[in-house]
């Protein structure tokens, strides 16, 4: 039968800090961090995460032993790669519904047994079957509920544990553990003195005999190397922040810190690229590019006072992209900052107290949480906050400012989004407002819905605005907002609420129903080319909302999670690359992409006006090297029959199957069987139009 492609995940994380470090087998060391698991050497550098079957992100504990290599959560889920060096498989995942933590680099192994400390207690888990041994929260007289362990480490066939108030240490028979009936037996724990676990100098960083001075190694005149591990003629020098190695021949250390793939600082918002990718923003002011191959070095979007960790508070929406490659940017205070080539290049700076329109919530001070592009595409909108009441600004691609001062309702302006009116082609404007004096996404507020004329009628300004005001859903302020043009209407939602305004009601509603979702934070929303719904949470995740017999009222969920391969169940933003077909989700530890057919816009396509022309590929097409053949830009409306050579009907596709225009096929027929090589004939129907073409198949 027909092989959907498989939903595709790609993680792009920040592999900082560092929580724990194990050298490798034979070289390079294997590190616990807060953004996936990393394996590094001089030449590799891999980072695993949920899109390679881990189930989380942030990991406190690594082993690698003769029996493999095992990861450890922040919440005690154990991980165990699989020999294809590629991805894991969860073991364990009894102790991350405890919701206590692991004490960082706290995980030990002796023959076959794992040991973990939690804050509350000592875990001993069997890797063979996975299965918890047994936790122990008493050691001796010492209740680990209280004083939870500090610190363990394995010496010989002895288990030591640190606490506050001593250490204990036990013999233990490891391979018979679980018959171990007086393990928690305070009895045989025995209190010692003068002992150091995961000792190190805290001074000086010392290899082979040589005292290493570097910069890097130290901070604040003290060592920041928390592992080091000598292999061969390198030593790996470890700290919560980099990595390093010393190579004693050349008497050189080399920086390893950088992971090249991706190097921005997390990401606040995500915005995709008109013609496909994403551009990600940090709360340092930083932003770098996606387009398909890989990320572009970060960029500073301007030396202003970026707002920091206030960014998640007040859920800033302050990144727009245009065709061609304008990006219009905000950071907190400076103004609006216009960019092209996607970015990377500064075009113009609107900023305030020089003389120009921009309203000041200060003196000298601009404040736009939300940013949008124009109706037409002519241009972006942007909506600053003022003492009195809020302006909304328009800036054109060739730096031209117009200001409609004092136009909103409030003083304090959100997110914001606009359409065009389909009759008399006005531009409507949606802006959130906030209640005076509270930037928070937690506010109360409601909505300003105002119209302007096209500013193409008036010299490319805005003028002569009409303002109806909403109180928002159950008082709250909106926090994010997309416009569905298909269905003509306005999705949106505050810290604890979904709702929609549709465009010949200016009413805002709350839907009735919605199976299979409860409660949650949200923290953006956007909106599918089949009208589908997707929700971003501050903790759950992300949800997608299908419309139930075309009823805004009544929505039935989908769940996706860090089970699923997200990053973060922590959304800070999300958006949806409609030409290639994946959402985008911003994270504070980096960035997720989920790829679906379903999520492109395939309306144009097998039209007048498409942009591109049925194609086929790979060609030739071998499906025991290749995991399928593609039909790419057919209408989503089309069916596709593939025959043979003579002339017989091999298969058949439609509806779901063509979902975004793109058939992927994996070249078998109706019995599962893979069809024998040679040529082959497609045929795609419409109700319009047909197209044929041909393909080979080889083996």
């Amino acid at each position: 039968m027909f092989a959907f492609a498989a939903d595709a995940w790609h993680n792009y994380s920040v592999p900082f800090p560092i929580r724990d470090a194990v050298p490798a087998d034979e070289d390079g060391v294997w590190l616990a961090t807060e953004g996936g698991v990393r394996y590094r050497d001089s030449v590799n550098d891999y980072v695993f995460t949920p899109a390679n079957g881990l189930e989380a992100s942030n990991f406190y504990g690594i082993a690698n032993t003769p029996i493999g290599v095992y990861a450890v959560s922040e919440y005690g889920l154990i991980a165990r790669m699989n020999d294809d060096f590629a991805s894991w498989k969860v073991l364990n995942r009894s102790f991350a519904a405890g919701n206590v933590r692991v004490v960082p680099g706290m995980v030990e192994y002796a023959d076959g047994v794992l040991v973990i400390a939690f804050e509350n207690k000592v875990a001993f888990i069997d890797l063979e079957s996975g299965r918890s041994i047994i936790s122990v929260d008493h050691i001796g007289d010492v209740v680990l509920s209280v004083y939870g362990p500090e610190k363990i480490e394995i010496r010989g066939d002895s288990l030591y544990v640190s606490t506050l108030v001593g250490t204990l240490a036990r013999r233990m028979d490891w391979k018979h553990l679980a018959d171990d009936v007086r393990l928690v037996d305070p009895e045989t724990w025995k209190r010692v003195k003068n002992v150091c676990l995961h000792c190190r100098d805290s001074l000086k960083v010392v290899v082979d005999g040589v005292t290493l001075k570097d910069p890097l190694l130290y901070s604040d005149g003290k060592s920041s190397v928390l592992w080091q591990f000598k292999e061969g003629d390198k030593t790996y020098l470890v700290g919560r922040e980099f990595v390093a190695t010393y190579s004693k021949k050349k008497q050189k250390l080399t920086d390893l810190t950088d992971y090249i793939p991706f190097k921005l600082n997390g990401a606040y918002v995500v915005q995709a690229i008109p013609e496909g990718g994403v551009i990600a923003a940090s709360v340092d002011g930083y932003m770098s590019v996606y387009t398909g191959k890989f990320w572009y070095d970060p960029v500073m979007v301007y030396l202003g006072y970026p707002a920091g960790a206030e960014t998640y508070n007040y859920r800033l929406k302050n990144l727009s992209i245009l065709p061609r490659g304008f990006v219009v940017a905000h950071i907190w205070g400076t103004g609006l900052h216009l960019y092209w080539s996607l970015g990377q290049q500064p075009f113009f700076d609107a900023l305030p107290g020089v003389g120009n329109c921009l309203s000041e919530y200060d003196e000298n001070f601009s404040v736009v949480v939300g940013t949008t592009v124009a109706p037409d595409g002519s241009g972006f909108l942007a909506a600053t906050s003022a003492p009195d009441r809020y302006g909304i600004d328009f800036l054109s691609p060739d730096a031209n400012l117009s200001c409609a001062s004092e136009v909103g309702s409030h003083s304090i302006a959100g997110p914001m989004a606009a359409r065009l009116d389909s009759a008399t082609q006005d531009w409507i404007v949606y802006v959130s407002y906030r209640t005076e004096g509270d930037f928070s996404a937690f506010s109360s507020g409601g909505l300003d819905i105002v119209r302007f004329p096209s500013p193409s009628k008036n010299g490319g300004r805005l003028l002569n605005p009409e303002l109806k005001t909403l109180e928002g859903l159950e008082g709250n302020t909106l926090i994010d907002m997309a416009v569905d043009e298909e269905n003509e209407v306005l999705w949106f939602v505050t810290a604890t609420g979904i709702g929609y305004v549709e465009f010949d009601r200016d009413t805002i509603r709350k839907p009735l129903s919605i199976n299979g979702m409860l409660g949650a934070e949200y923290t953006s929303i956007d909106v599918d080319p089949h009208g589908n719904i997707w929700v971003g949470t501050a903790m759950q995740g992300i949800y997608r909302l299908e419309r139930r017999n075309g009823s805004f009222d009544t929505l039935s969920a989908t769940h996706f999670t860090m089970v699923d391969g997200l990053l973060n169940n922590m959304v800070l933003d999300l958006s949806i690359d409609k030409k290639n077909g994946a959402i985008w989700a911003a994270h504070e530890n980096g960035v997720t992409s989920y790829h679906r057919n379903d999520l492109r816009r395939a309306k144009t396509f097998m039209t007048d006006s498409a942009d591109a022309e049925i194609k086929v590929y790979p060609i030739p097409f071998n499906p025991h090297l290749q995991r399928f053949l593609t039909i790419d830009h057919i209408s989503e409306d089309a069916r596709v029959d593939i025959y043979n050579r003579g002339g017989s009907l091999i298969r058949s596709f439609a509806g779901d199957e063509v979902a975004g225009g793109r058939l992927e096929w994996d070249g078998k027929g109706k019995n599962d069987r893979y069809v024998t090589p040679g040529v082959y004939f497609y045929v795609v129907r419409t109700s319009s139009k047909v197209k044929r073409g041909k393909f080979i198949i080889k083996r």
